[in-house]
């Protein structure tokens, strides 16, 4: 009998599951917060939007009709949250006011607060997002003015944090297996740089902000245009209505984080394969590695590195490594000729390092050098990024020289023919073993420093390659 009646308790439980409502993708683990359970009504209003609905508010302003924004703009209108003007418009592309965003940002929480007779609309709306923590005292000094994107994406980033968790945590785990071996989270704040490759003018941000723009970007509140952010630029009515229809629903957001195809993995090797840790140039042999795409400033050390690690197979003969120096933050690819290489190149050991007599590096710690620093990237004589070093031009020419060229056509794009001449004929002169010649060169917005021919060291090769743009014509390196 309680066999029969705890069946019969469950089939009705099934039945009765099926007449429950479905529960909101957009709703929150955090929907339990004060704040979450005031946008409870708003939220469940959001979720009954029909197309009927919508339709009626897309037919309320023709200024919107073939708007790019139209489909957010008509759901912040039933909502309510903003509206258009008496003359039927709705000025999307309008300059948004501080306080206007300021009401926006305090309705998509649940407050529909009275405004008392002769007092501005925003001032309960300021009230409310000072005492909720939203704004801060004096942050805008005029409501009445436009508001900047740097701004009202920081007031977007806290207005979420009211009632869901926004990632903080930017490590991505297994990135670094061995921490007993140098910097333990090396390859912190991955997404954080991921987020930065989406705005070259991140730099421009105001510091105070900046962390929260990139969780804006982290979450999908934010996407920038053109890989630009233009935070001292303004936001429009459109930009707007989209920020506040993602606090409400998740589902129109798209997270921002690196796919399998923007990252690699490699292990630092090394070619006597013997165990060969050094420490002062936090070299670790055999640790492995992931390289995201983001982790560095410049995209393009992300796409030398990948190349630089990805046609290793085009070196013929000899031994190669791949390797990475965590205390410089750079990346090499250095050539020996066999086994023998220790004994042979010994007279070459450099704070404990044995030498190649041929190598392609990558001196990505020069990022980090302020301008008018020397080594700086803008450092017109020593702040090249990339060098192609050798002092066996046979072997380099015989073994090195294609695996290069797939380099040139990275760095130099549409202009890699002219590149490649040059580096080819300078190489000609280290083979020839002709009189010692360098040359400066300007190719697609790089300069090169090119050395070739005898010298006091012997027939030699460098090809020395700077960051893009970071050298102007007028800057360039003069040689006497």
């Amino acid at each position: 009998m309680i066999k029969k009646l705890l069946c019969m308790i469950t089939v009705l439980a099934i039945i009765l599951s099926a007449f429950l409502p479905v529960t909101a993708e957009n709703a929150d683990p955090s929907d339990s917060t004060t704040t979450a359970m005031r946008m409870k009504p708003l939220v469940d209003k959001y979720n009954g939007l029909t197309q009927a609905s919508l339709d009626t508010e897309l037919a309320k302003y023709p200024d919107i009709k073939s708007h790019w924004g139209r489909n957010f703009i008509s759901k912040i209108s039933a909502l309510e949250i903003i509206s258009g003007f008496p003359d039927r418009s709705f000025r999307p592309d309008e300059k948004l006011l501080g306080g206007q965003y300021i009401l926006m940002l305090v309705r998509a929480i649940g407050y529909r607060p009275e405004v008392p007779q002769g007092v501005p609309y925003y001032k309960p709306f300021v009230d409310i997002a000072l005492n909720e923590g939203i704004l801060s005292k004096g942050e805008i000094q005029d409501y009445t003015k436009p508001i900047t994107r740097e701004l009202a994406a920081s007031l977007a980033r806290r207005t979420l944090g009211k009632y869901e968790t926004v990632p903080k945590d930017y490590f991505i785990k297994g990135s670094d297996p061995y921490p007993s071996k140098g910097n333990k989270g090396f390859f912190d704040n991955v997404y954080a740089g991921y987020q930065k490759l989406k705005m070259t003018d991140y730099p421009t941000i105001t510091g105070k902000y900046l962390q929260d723009v990139i969780d804006c970007y982290r979450v999908g509140l934010l996407t920038g245009s053109n890989n630009k952010f233009n935070p001292k630029g303004t936001l429009t009515r459109a930009e707007a209505s989209v920020i506040i229809i993602k606090l409400l629903d998740k589902k129109a957001r798209v997270e921002s984080i690196p796919s399998a195809s923007e990252s690699f993995k490699w292990t630092n090797s090394n070619a006597n394969n013997g165990a060969y840790d050094n420490e002062t140039a936090g070299f670790y042999e055999n640790k492995e590695y992931t390289l995201y795409k983001g982790l560095f400033p410049m995209m393009e050390i992300w796409e030398t590195a990948q190349t630089m690690y990805k046609n290793c197979n085009l070196i013929t003969g000899g031994k190669i490594d791949f390797t990475f120096s965590e205390k410089y933050k750079s990346f090499a690819v250095n050539y020996f000729n066999g086994e023998d290489h220790f004994k042979k190149y010994m007279n070459y050991n450099f704070n404990g390092l044995i030498l190649p007599m041929n190598g392609i590096g990558m001196a990505s710690q020069r990022t980090q050098i302020p301008k008018g620093k020397e080594e700086s990237l803008y450092d017109n004589a020593n702040g090249w990024l990339y060098e192609i070093s050798s002092y066996e031009v046979d072997e380099y020419n015989k073994d090195l020289k294609s695996y290069s060229h797939e380099l040139l056509k990275v760095w130099f794009q549409k202009n890699y023919e002219q590149a490649k001449k040059i580096h080819d004929q300078y190489l000609s002169y280290a083979i020839n073993g002709v009189e010692w010649k360098s040359g400066v060169y300007l190719v697609d917005g790089r300069q090169i420093y090119v050395v070739g021919g005898n010298g006091d060291s012997g027939n030699v090769f460098t090809f020395q390659v700077w960051a893009k743009d970071f050298i102007t014509k007028d800057k360039m390196l003069k040689l006497n």
